[in-house]
């Protein structure tokens, strides 16, 4: 037998309190490793922004599901129909919907900062305009439609609501694989083209691991939603509550995850260290000076959020037979 609504309600309002006290903790570490040892010109205020904006929405979310819960069991003379009518529950979903659509927003913004190519996130862009559209649209539905007498069908359930919402969700997880792949496959393209060269182990390959699990998390939360919600079950209300705190902790982990491999490596470089090889931990040979011309060469920071880029240099190094 499955869930009950009820059942449901209370269940997510604990996990997301769970949930909500994880992505707290990990918000502080964020902030810290995004200001630890920078000088102000080298904190990326745009993952800063995105960090507090996304706590901002959770917190919000978790206020309204709070509110709802109390209202439902404390204040309504009847739970069952306060339950069901879904004008009572709009604003967590007006919440929700902003908050992915943020999510997607950084996701998107940090492709671009790696590829610097504005046509590669040109279709990850059109899933996000439709998931504006199919989300908006849904959202009406409910405010249209009242709840059912006697208690027979949900109305999330119902066909009209039923399309818009695999449609919305369907789109979001589409999103979200592209651009997270578009991601990936960036750095893992560094990562081989950096192996060649180097001596020492390539700093790319732990954050492409990074990007690749953060992005796996959210697709799965996604991916329980959309299976729960085709089966018709009111477990699909809990991992719906669930998605407004896994956000902002995908998007936290992914920025400590990358500090911490920043600190382990004992430097303040970004994400993207320099390719060349370090010569100098081979033993001394004989050595022949050497010209190399850089023609282009780009440094992305530690949060995948900031860079810079010189279109021509020159440096001098040694070349060594190991």
């Amino acid at each position: 037998m499955g869930i009950s609504l009820k059942g449901a309600t209370i269940l997510s309002i604990i996990i997301e309190s769970i949930l909500y006290g994880i992505s707290i903790f990990l918000f502080g570490i964020t902030l810290w490793s995004l200001t630890y040892q920078r000088k102000s010109s080298e904190i990326s205020r745009i993952m800063v922004t995105a960090a507090c904006m996304l706590l901002l929405l959770s917190t919000l979310h978790i206020v309204l599901s709070a509110n709802f819960v109390w209202q439902a069991f404390i204040s309504s003379a009847n739970v069952d129909m306060f339950l069901e009518d879904n004008n009572n529950n709009t604003s967590k979903e007006i919440v929700n919907v902003l908050e992915t659509l943020f999510g997607d927003v950084i996701l998107i913004y940090r492709c671009y900062i790696v590829w610097q190519r504005i046509e590669v996130i040109i279709i990850p862009i059109i899933g996000w305009i439709s998931y504006v559209v199919s989300a908006g649209y849904t959202i009406w539905i409910l405010r249209q439609m009242s709840p059912t007498s006697p208690l027979t069908e949900s109305i999330v359930f119902q066909q009209e609501m039923k399309k818009w919402m695999i449609s919305a969700n369907s789109t979001a997880l589409i999103t979200n694989l592209i651009a997270t792949s578009t991601l990936a496959f960036k750095l893992w393209l560094v990562h081989r083209r950096s192996s060649g060269i180097r001596t020492t182990k390539s700093q790319v390959y732990p954050i492409l691991l990074v990007i690749i699990e953060c992005g796996a998390l959210y697709s799965m939360a996604l991916l329980t939603l959309l299976v729960t919600y085709l089966s018709e079950s009111f477990s699909s209300y809990v991992v719906l509550d669930m998605m407004c705190q896994i956000i902002p902790i995908t998007f936290c982990l992914l920025i400590v995850r990358t500090a911490m491999l920043r600190f382990d490596d004992g430097t303040r470089q970004g994400l993207f260290t320099s390719t060349l090889a370090r010569i100098s931990d081979c033993p001394p040979t004989v050595t022949t000076p050497v010209t190399v011309h850089i023609n282009r060469m780009m440094v992305v920071d530690s949060e995948v959020g900031k860079a810079s880029e010189d279109s021509s240099g020159r440096i001098d190094a040694k070349e060594h037979s190991c």
